[in-house]
């Protein structure tokens, strides 16, 4: 599926369109009768020009939601191919799977990586990762965990000789053509918080008229301490907190925010009850549309800066 969605920013109530596109070029499933009839009817050579040509930059900004489970992983892909990946999902497999159907197959390389907090779902499928990836630049909260897995990752951060750079609210990104990203949290109001859910990296991404909220794991505290500060909340496209957690999308975070759209990633049956039936009514209650992993796969977000367009793994 890949619709376009009306270009209007600031109010759920909007119309929006219906206009369906032509949809950017995905490598099919392997295996696929998709994949035997092309790969048969065509020479290697060929195949491999197409496929680079269909990969260059279109001038757009994509940030897509892949469907890991339950857990979180976002690759954002800029007009100028500059590519961030938001946190790792809870498998390597999962994870590597998802980065090989956005990314061309011999691109194994990410401007930024990004752990927004050390619990699993987030983390598990990072250090794997950098066996086969090479990273420019890593950013991590101000939060670290004695597990198992967490020491992996400093060993694994530590054989790349980067420093990871620490994320904190006021920082900025800037991505090129007029793109900015812009970190919210953890600040001074995250210290207080034990639970490493609150120290989550929160950035809002912006490209013109439309913009992007992706908070981590944060709860209703630090929704509520974000709004109370006046923190630019508003976004057109908000990752729901928390896979929908009814910790989180708090009534007055989903009025600062007034998005028009709302994404969740969650796994299908998964044992928390997420996202939560509370959430859920609340999301309809603001009238918002809403895409999720587990019953739509990986959702894939573009933008020329004016108009926003989704396309939806099935």
């Amino acid at each position: 599926m890949y619709a376009a969605l009306g270009a209007g920013i600031w109010s759920a109530n909007r119309p929006r369109a219906e206009k369906e596109v032509q949809p950017r070029f995905h490598l099919p499933e392997i295996g696929s009768a998709t994949t035997r009839l092309w790969v048969g009817g065509a020479s290697v050579g060929a195949l491999l020009v197409w496929l680079a040509v269909l990969s260059l930059p279109d001038g757009r900004l994509h940030v897509a939601v892949l469907d890991v489970g339950q857990g979180d992983a976002i690759l954002i892909t800029t007009p100028e191919g500059r590519q961030i990946l938001i946190d790792g999902g809870p498998t390597a497999s999962d994870l590597t799977w998802r980065l090989g159907q956005q990314m061309p197959f011999w691109d194994h390389s990410l401007d930024v990586v990004i752990n927004t907090h050390p619990d699993a779902d987030h983390l598990a499928g990072l250090p794997p990762l950098l066996d086969r990836y090479q990273v420019e630049q890593f950013l991590i909260p101000d939060v670290g965990s004695d597990s198992a897995l967490y020491r992996e990752w400093e060993t694994q951060l530590a054989e790349t000789q980067l420093t990871p750079t620490i994320g904190l609210a006021g920082m900025e990104l800037t991505l090129g053509r007029g793109i900015t990203a812009t970190l919210l949290n953890p600040g001074p109001a995250a210290a207080r918080e034990d639970d490493p859910n609150n120290h989550s990296v929160v950035m809002r991404l912006q490209m013109g008229r439309i913009s992007f909220l992706l908070p981590g794991d944060i709860e209703e505290p630090v929704e509520r301490n974000l709004v109370w500060q006046q923190a630019p909340l508003a976004a057109t496209v908000l990752k729901s907190a928390h896979h929908g957690s009814k910790t989180s999308s708090s009534e007055a975070f989903l009025d600062a925010v007034n998005p028009q759209v709302v994404v969740i990633s969650v796994g299908k049956d998964n044992d928390f009850g997420h996202p939560s039936p509370e959430v859920m009514e609340r999301y309809a209650e603001h009238g918002l549309t809403v895409f999720r992993t587990d019953e739509q796969g990986t959702v894939e977000f573009s933008t020329d800066g004016e108009q926003l367009w989704v396309e939806t793994g099935r």
